[in-house]
């Protein structure tokens, strides 16, 4: 709803009338003439707003006033899962709302403080300090009629006149609002019920038929469509009041590429719209295609119909570009739903102004909590990114940002790691460089609202519109309170390889976590919240955005097991050709055997793999001929199995792996590379942590296909003459063995291709040879 600021037009006029705006009666004159002269300029004004109102109540008077039954009786009878959180804030007033209109103008006067005084930005950090200073606002608003100095009366008049103007553009926009209803994906997603045949689809073992299709930059698609259920029979639902749409949502169809036709009617805001052109003297009517990438344009076609998308395509290349994906759909869907809050706060006060009973006005605008978004990222420079880029996308030339120093001093790049930076050597793979330059700490968690002109960090989570976390810091508050995650509608993992490497559980644990019943109200109005979220269902409208630089088949599972979106599901699945495999990077000759174990189901593959190896494998390698083996393992427990294992067997053997203090590990390889140590054990963590250039390489056997492609040749070029022991070097008898199955085929695919990894899983032989290279 509209509200009135300070510093604007009128205060400036009012301030030239006052003691501090007025030089020739600055520090002098008399008070009482001061109070008299703004005593007469009050009754005109009075008398200006009086005739204004009483206008306005005449064509009031003259539109018919519809008035509809309450359905909350009906409501009543749905809400069957939520029947004890109903019965327990029955008594909790409607006056209480997420986001009322007088906590909106107690922000907007602390934004423009805070925009008078930038030094004091740094003292808004703490949430106890922030609230405190709401809520004296708020009281002072409340008392400002009793007041007796003539400066605040007037002021307060004048902040009415204000909100009364603005309260009738929203009104006007708000018809425009109504009028988009049918076109809007936001609202034919989240303001329709879902019928009763579509829930049992969507509950059922199998919800989802799938369909392929192809687009130009995205190539090959797999879309998941819900079955389609049969007609319901049942009555329609009743509409709310001043609705005009349909009861139920429509479930997803197969996605369809508009091209030629402006941003803006996608649904997206225009202030999105023209932070996104960079034009000089935009109008505003660029195409998407004209605005966005390739891949951008078809990426936010499927996000913005709120399907569910699996990308696992990132690399360091491109992940700016998907990184405005998800913040431009993610701001546009806070900003559509703080609008739509807002423009029923205004309805409802209007309607209590006129006399109109508002316990019959219903509107279901809000969920449980107020966090709609949370972005789940692996690192701090992660989150500045993020945060970065919402910024750019919501803030105009004059926006702000709320505690920006705390933010930049906390998740910036320290001043130790600056310095190391300027000093050390460039040998790091670009990859490498791209994700791990700046902040790197994994233990992080923050707070973000939104407002039309203000990104304000740091806010309470749930005062928050935006909650940007990692899965160790979201875990570590969750162990204490949950409820900020019982309203997400859109959830978005960026950069799922690396929340793989760190610790996989964490994010599983924060999926379990999703939409359960909140243990406090954390002053929420029942009587807004939608139905859908009072029923349990939130799990069938939450939109899940998953993008990785691999194919994981953790991620793949989690997105096919953890969402039932009724929109859809669109999972991208490219074959690798020949061309773009990681054999081919291979410069040393170097024979490559791969040897295929059998293995009945996933489950059992790890208990498998070892046995092959440690009894067809190992024992090859007890000859002082097969000296300076290096044992690759990508998974901790499967390390831990083998280093127990060569224990028992008493191998000459080193390990290393990431929780190796760095003295340790600088002996264990200085004794692997003079051949000390016969076998060192490998870990795939260390590797992507550190890069290490391991040197005295004779033979590597790779225990599990890496999880990214590209370490295979990166550890088989470290068999090269530059990296050997001298006694070793010109020999020619390197040799890599690699141990696969079945289940390993998206790793296999990325190595060999997957034309070529096909034939090698079919194939009646056990055994690959590869001989690449050669100088």
């Amino acid at each position: 709803m509209g509200r009135g600021r300070r510093g604007g037009p009128k205060r400036g006029n009012y301030k030239n009338h006052g003691s501090r705006g007025n030089k020739s009666t600055r520090g002098g004159g008399n008070f009482k003439n001061k109070r008299k002269f703004n005593q007469d300029r009050d009754g005109k004004k009075d008398d200006t707003s009086e005739s204004k109102r009483q206008k306005l109540q005449k064509e009031k008077e003259a539109v018919p006033i519809i008035e509809e039954e309450s359905s909350s009786s009906e409501s009543e009878e749905e809400v069957k899962p939520y029947t004890q959180l109903l019965s327990m804030f029955k008594s909790s007033s409607r006056a209480q709302q997420v986001l009322t209109s007088d906590e909106e103008q107690s922000d907007d006067e602390e934004e423009a403080e805070d925009m008078n005084d930038q030094s004091n930005e740094d003292d808004i950090g703490s949430e106890e300090e922030d609230s405190a200073q709401e809520d004296e606002e708020v009281g002072e608003e409340e008392s400002g009629s009793s007041v007796g100095v003539a400066e605040e009366i007037d002021e307060e008049n004048s902040i009415h006149e204000d909100l009364e103007v603005e309260s009738e553009e929203e009104e006007h926009s708000g018809d425009e609002e109504e009028e988009t209803l049918s076109t809007d994906p936001f609202h034919l997603h989240f303001d329709r019920e879902i019928n009763e045949n579509l829930l049992e689809v969507l509950t059922s073992s199998k919800p989802y038929e799938t369909q392929e299709l192809k687009w130009k930059a995205l190539e090959r698609m797999v879309v998941h469509l819900p079955t389609k259920p049969e007609k319901h029979t049942s009555q329609p639902k009743p509409t709310l009041l001043g609705e005009t749409i349909e009861s139920y949502v429509i479930p997803g169809s197969l996605p369809v590429l508009k091209n030629g036709i402006p941003l803006s009617e996608y649904g997206v805001k225009l202030q999105l719209c023209s932070n996104l052109d960079t034009r000089p003297l935009s109008d505003n009517k660029q195409t998407a295609e004209e605005l966005l990438s390739p891949l951008q344009h078809e990426l936010f076609t499927l996000a913005n119909e709120y399907r569910d998308v699996y990308y696992p395509e990132m690399n360091h290349l491109n992940n700016d570009e998907i990184r405005t994906v998800y913040c431009l759909h993610s701001l546009n869907h806070v900003m559509k739903s703080r609008d739509k809050v807002l423009l029923h706060n205004a309805k409802l006060k209007k309607a209590k102004e006129n006399g109109v009973a508002t316990d019959e006005i219903e509107y279901r605008d809000q969920g449980l909590v107020r966090p709609r978004v949370l972005i789940i990222a692996p690192l701090r420079i992660s989150a500045v990114k993020i945060v970065e880029k919402l910024a750019t996308l919501l803030l105009p030339v004059k926006g702000q940002i709320i505690n920006k120093d705390r933010f930049y001093k906390e998740f910036g790049e320290e001043k130790d790691d600056e310095g190391k930076a300027e000093t050390k050597k460039s040998y790091k793979p670009e990859d490498f460089e791209a994700v791990f330059t700046g902040n790197t700490d994994d233990s992080f968690r923050i707070g973000i609202s939104v407002a039309k002109r203000t990104l304000k960090l740091y806010a309470g989570f749930y005062k928050a519109d935006i909650l940007i976390a990692s899965p160790l810091g979201a875990r570590t508050l969750l162990a204490e309170d949950f409820d900020f995650l019982c309203s997400i509608e859109v959830l978005v993992i960026d950069q799922t390889d690396v929340l793989y490497m760190q610790n996989w559980d964490h994010v599983l644990h924060i999926f379990q976590h999703l939409h359960l019943q909140p243990r406090e109200q954390h002053d929420t109005d029942l009587g807004r919240v939608r139905l859908w979220a009072l029923n349990g269902y939130s799990a069938h409208y939450r939109q899940n955005l998953i993008f990785s630089s691999v194919a994981l088949p953790e991620a793949a599972a989690l997105f096919s097991r953890r969402g039932t979106n009724f929109a859809g599901k669109v999972r991208i699945e490219n074959a690798v050709t020949a061309s773009s495999t990681t054999v081919c990077r291979v410069l040393v000759q170097l024979p490559q055997a791969f040897h295929r174990f059998p293995t009945p189901t996933a489950a059992q593959s790890a208990d498998d793999r070892y046995h092959f190896f440690t009894k067809k494998i190992l024992p090859q390698y007890r000859d002082q001929i097969m000296s300076n083996t290096l044992i690759y393992i990508p998974s901790y427990y499967d390390y831990v199995r083998l280093r127990n294992h060569l224990h028992k067997e008493d191998y000459n053997f080193g390990q290393a792996c990431e929780y190796t203090p760095d003295g340790k590990l600088a002996q264990v390889r200085n004794r692997f590379f003079l051949g000390k140590k016969r076998l060192l054990l490998y870990t795939e963590r260390l590797h992507f942590y550190r890069r290490l250039t391991m040197k005295g390489i004779h033979h590597i056997i790779f225990y599990q296909l890496p999880t990214y492609p590209n370490f295979y040749p990166e550890l088989c070029n470290l068999l090269q003459d530059a990296f050997q022991n001298p006694k070793y070097r010109g020999d020619g008898s390197q040799t890599c063995t690699v141990l696969y199955s079945t289940f390993d085929a998206p790793r296999l695919a990325g190595i060999v291709g997957s034309q070529r990894a096909a034939e090698m899983l079919t194939s009646d032989r056990p055994v690959h040879l590869f001989v690449s290279g050669g100088s």
